[in-house]
């Protein structure tokens, strides 16, 4: 046992020594980087359906200015009324206006898109850009921590810097995805509030601009305002027997808040009908439709994960672990006890609210990223105020026994993008032979490998045979010599997030097309996608 608890303490006084920690941050980082760099020599965004779209709306700002909303289109002279627009739920949103003319627009915050467009490099790049932008709140996190806790040395604020880049939230650094910039934003909201239970002095000018940033995330991602209004409440209630105190303390910060949601959520009214945009009335709509069947599968999904995707109890069992052991274990002071709060009911109220499942490729989770965030505060919080040695190399062990944990997931996670990245390249390379040929899609489910090729040249999709009729008349009297076909060759797996009516009307619709005026030239097999190349007779 001695020579257990001997072999654990040098373990640990190796691992928590500075230059370990950031060998290991600088490698991580750098794997990073340079897997970004090889993806985004092929496409960014990398697969991913609604990284895609986010792109498809960038670009759309990009050509045609800040205030133009519409779904992307290559040639808006083929399909005026959008009939055969590729793109259907979950991605676009669409409407008729009062003279009949049917308009579309895409669902996800238009804030993020418009502020990448303005930015002047390739869009093979903006993947790169949040990876940065995911490094930078790693970089938040840790240097906040040595300044709230006044730390005279930079180990425990390494060591959660480590833990923090390997939790889940990679899975967006991955991907064209407004969660980071989300998660910086909220990041630094969520300091300046330590900082104000720490007792450190803030002008009142930077909490208001503090505020007003803070509240851009939630127009990034809408369980912001959860995280958001979680905390005050938790807040709130410590401060119940003082609320002059509580509001003094705050006050800034929240007209900060206050001005930021009333001057973005007019905009969005103005532009959108919806003061939190599209997203938010289509995420109203799902929640309703949704069944107690439906939740507890969504939430049973969540935390024990399906055949293609982790569990959250299966990637962080060591830090629920950490927090069940602190809380019979240690003595937790009152802002430990504001942070466990906080923590565990915006997760809960985050993961039982939610009308969607986790998404995301192998590490899903993707709605309750910033809880990550939460639990490395705490876990930091939690070990540097533990004065108990036994009890500190527990938590220590289990630190990084999350750590490794967190680097083989993430392993996991790059292996599947290396694996769908190769076949995403092939077929880009089929399309890419034909570039004056349009695709036609016959299920939405083969939108998923679209990618940059939806900039390059015209996809529509005919889900059933009288609509490729209509498609057909239309390319024959444009004088379309050719055109390609792709589909999912087997029956497309049901996604939790759809209705069955709309599962059959637009996933489960691949039929054997019968042509009047085209002839099928090559019909091709490649990892159960069949690619097809029609010529006019």
């Amino acid at each position: 046992m001695k020579v257990f608890v001997r072999f654990i303490d040098n373990f640990e006084q190796f691992f928590l020594r500075k230059e370990v920690l950031v060998f290991l941050l600088i490698c991580f980082s750098g794997i990073l980087i340079y897997k970004r760099i090889l993806w985004d020599k092929g496409v960014s965004p990398l697969i991913q359906s609604d990284s895609q779209i986010k792109l498809y709306q960038t670009i759309e700002y990009k050509n045609h200015g800040l205030n133009s909303h519409s779904c992307f289109l290559l040639d808006n002279s083929f399909d005026t009324q959008f009939e055969f627009y590729p793109f259907r739920y979950p991605w676009a949103f669409f409407s008729t206006n009062e003279v009949g003319n049917r308009t579309c627009v895409f669902q996800y915050p238009s804030f993020f898109s418009q502020f990448f467009s303005l930015i002047p490099i390739k869009y093979q790049f903006f993947n790169l850009l949040i990876l940065f932008l995911y490094l930078i709140v790693c970089l938040v996190l840790i240097f906040t921590l040595k300044y709230i806790l006044n730390l005279k040395s930079l180990e425990y604020a390494l060591l959660s810097g480590v833990f923090f880049i390997v939790g889940y939230g990679i899975t967006s650094a991955f991907e064209f995805s407004e969660s980071v910039p989300a998660h910086l934003f909220l990041s630094i909201l969520f300091f300046a509030i330590l900082a104000i239970e720490l007792n450190e002095n803030l002008s009142s000018f930077l909490l208001f601009v503090i505020g007003f940033i803070g509240a851009i995330s939630i127009f990034l991602r809408s369980e912001s305002i959860i995280y958001i209004g979680i905390t005050g409440l938790v807040i709130a209630y410590f401060y119940r027997n003082d609320l002059l105190v509580f509001l003094r303390n705050y006050f800034f910060l929240f007209l900060g808040l206050f001005f930021s949601i009333c001057l973005f959520s007019f905009y969005n009214e103005s532009q959108f009908g919806e003061i939190f945009g599209v997203r938010s009335k289509v995420s109203l709509i799902d929640f309703t439709r949704l069944n107690f069947t439906d939740r507890f599968h969504l939430v049973k999904e969540f935390f024990v994960g399906n055949e293609n995707r982790v569990g959250f109890l299966f990637y962080c069992f060591p830090s629920i672990l950490f927090f069940i052991y602190s809380s019979f274990k240690t003595n937790l002071s009152i802002i430990q006890k504001k942070l466990y709060a906080i923590t565990v009911f915006s997760f809960v109220s985050i993961v039982l609210l939610s009308p969607y499942s986790s998404g995301g490729l192998y590490a899903g989770m993707r709605f309750t990223e910033f809880t990550y965030f939460l639990i490395t505060i705490y876990i930091c919080f939690t070990i540097v105020t533990e004065k108990e040695k036994s009890r500190r190399r527990i938590l220590v062990l289990l630190v990084i026994f999350q750590i490794f944990l967190g680097i083989y997931h993430v392993r996991k996670n790059i292996r599947n993008l290396d694996y769908i990245k190769k076949y995403h390249d092939i077929y880009q390379s089929k399309l890419e032979e034909y570039p004056d040929a349009p695709v036609l899609h016959l299920s939405t489910f083969d939108l998923l490998l679209i990618s940059d090729s939806f900039l390059k040249k015209p996809h529509w999709i005919v889900n059933y045979q009288k609509k490729f009729d209509l498609m057909e008349e239309k390319l024959k009297e444009a004088n379309v010599s050719h055109f390609q076909v792709f589909v999912y060759d087997f029956v497309p797996p049901k996604d939790d997030n759809v209705t069955e009516e709309f599962y059959k009307e637009w996933i489960n619709t691949k039929f054997e097309i019968k042509s009047k005026y085209y002839e099928k030239q090559t019909d091709e097999k490649i990892a159960g996608f069949r690619l097809m190349l029609w010529k006019m007779k």
